[in-house]
């Protein structure tokens, strides 16, 4: 075995050797747990902006529904109104037709009348040239 060693140009590990390896685990041990710590601390901050990033959410939720409820409301007023409003219409353009059907049959018989009594002022100037020339 002493021949490989010196072949290979190694040499055994004496204590020193695990004095020093010793020390250099117990550093970066501790360099590990601090390392550790400070991502348990980083871990706790992330659930912390989670859980208020969680809590933000479900208020907006909350606030979505509201404003949904709020704008079905209107949607039922402004659905309510707009029948009142179609009906008074209706209502309104009923009577318009009735006026205009009205002024019709009146402009018709204002016309007949107007006939009758040129007709009838004719009758009278004849029956007026009939009675001077007796």
């Amino acid at each position: 075995m002493l021949d490989y060693l010196s072949m290979n140009n190694q040499s055994f590990a004496t204590k020193n050797d695990f004095k020093d390896l010793k020390k250099e685990l117990k550093k970066d041990i501790g360099l590990a747990k601090a390392g550790l710590s400070e991502l348990k601390i980083g871990q706790k901050s992330l659930f912390r902006s989670l859980w208020k990033l969680e809590k933000r959410i479900e208020n907006l939720e909350e606030g979505v529904v509201r404003i949904e409820k709020k704008i079905d409301r209107v949607e039922e007023r402004l659905s309510e109104k707009m029948d009142k409003i179609m009906n008074t219409l209706d209502g309104f353009v009923g009577m318009v037709d009735d006026i205009r059907t009205d002024n019709t049959v009146g402009t018709h018989q204002a016309r007949e009348l107007h006939l009758k009594v040129e007709e009838l002022e004719k009758r009278v100037e004849y029956l007026e040239s009939i009675k001077r020339s007796f």
